[in-house]
């Protein structure tokens, strides 16, 4: 019998991040062992995590905890208070790897935080984590949040850095491998609907997930695949820099892509994603849940 994947998640909110923990949950051979949720508003990011588990039904019990709401340097004051406190997710992400003796993967689908200050606070946490599969950044495609920058990078630039530099076993799974991955109208509508009929959202205060919204991307997803099917994922290893300095910049993933490359950390980067037999899984669970109702 094969040995389960054990996943640690570090989640934000929002229908591409449900989607992606909804697959991890569903996935044959694998076990999610703790959810922590990095948004900035915490109690959101839990309560929807909790709905996607009542949805996906597991069979199994799962931490779900709040990791770190603010960046590194939000503001001085803000800082200076929480610079020597440890949030639960930072704890929870220490306790994990540590029991799993480097049979853990963590997804990171949201800013990278938590995990900076997990890796401040841990030196061995690079031993003690099989992989890192971290969804963000931008190289050769336009950003999310800026012409350049993507947003989870984007949001906290300096842990972004830190985690780049800490050697830890890093797979960057950025918007040039997922920009393409996107739902027909039709899946758009059916994920709206099951997402309003559950409570994961409330439509009426997220006017942009009308039904009809055909554009919703599945970055989060697709990192989430990558994590969980390596074969289906072609990797490059790049040099890559996090820009934490220039206003026009900020956030944005700087490769060195010159024939000798020389600027910048070795990191391992998805630059395409298989998703067919994935997308299958997608159509199915949009069909189950259709013919429950």
């Amino acid at each position: 019998m094969a040995q389960k994947q054990h996943l640690l998640i570090d989640f934000c909110g929002g229908i591409d991040h449900a989607i992606a923990l909804a697959y991890a949950l569903q996935a044959p051979d694998t076990k999610v062992v703790g959810i922590i949720c990095s948004d900035t508003d915490a109690g959101r990011g839990i309560s929807l995590a909790q709905k996607v588990i009542d949805w996906a039904k597991p069979g199994y019990e799962i931490a779900v905890v709040a990791g770190e709401q603010r960046p590194l340097f939000a503001t001085l004051s803000e800082h200076t208070a929480r610079v020597n406190e440890a949030s639960t997710g930072v704890r929870l992400m220490l306790e994990k790897a540590r029991e799993a003796e480097g049979e853990l993967t963590l997804v990171v689908l949201g800013r990278l935080t938590t995990l900076a200050k997990a890796a401040a606070a841990e030196p061995m946490l690079a031993k003690q984590l099989k992989r890192i599969v971290i969804q963000g950044g931008a190289i050769r495609v336009p950003g999310d949040v800026t012409a350049i920058a993507e947003a989870n990078m984007h949001a906290d630039p300096e842990a972004a850095s830190f985690v780049l530099a800490a050697g830890l076993p890093v797979l960057l799974v950025p918007l040039d491998a997922t920009h393409a991955l996107t739902l027909t109208n039709e899946q758009a509508q059916a994920v709206v609907s099951i997402a309003r009929n559950t409570g994961m959202i409330n439509i009426a205060e997220n006017t942009d997930l009308q039904p009809g919204a055909a554009d919703l991307r599945l970055s989060a997803w697709g990192a989430m695949v990558a994590a969980l099917d390596p074969s289906a994922v072609a990797t490059q290893q790049m040099k890559l820099t996090i820009d934490c300095t220039s206003t026009l910049s900020r956030g944005a993933v700087l490769a060195d892509l010159r024939a000798k490359p020389s600027v910048g950390r070795d990191t391992d980067v998805c630059v395409r994603i298989e998703t067919e037999k994935q997308y299958l899984w997608l159509q199915e669970a949009l069909e189950q849940e259709g013919n429950r109702r």
